[in-house]
């Protein structure tokens, strides 16, 4: 994630994937970009470089 602090500088922060899944699910579809309604997602896992997973989000439960 990318923000502007007071010098205009870009400051890159790292956050979770999945905070990244809740912020993007809480929006209300009148909210999304056209691009955005059935985007799909590419999942790539830290250990094994070679795989990727590959999907749509259309649901969370955090529990």
């Amino acid at each position: 994630m990318v923000y502007r602090g007071q010098g205009q500088k870009v400051q890159k922060v790292t956050v979770q994937p999945i905070s990244l899944i809740f912020r993007y699910l809480q929006k209300k579809p009148n909210q999304l970009k056209p691009c955005e309604k059935r985007s799909r997602i590419q999942v790539w896992l830290y250990e094994q470089v070679n795989m990727r997973i590959d999907g749509c989000v259309i649901g969370f439960d955090d529990c």
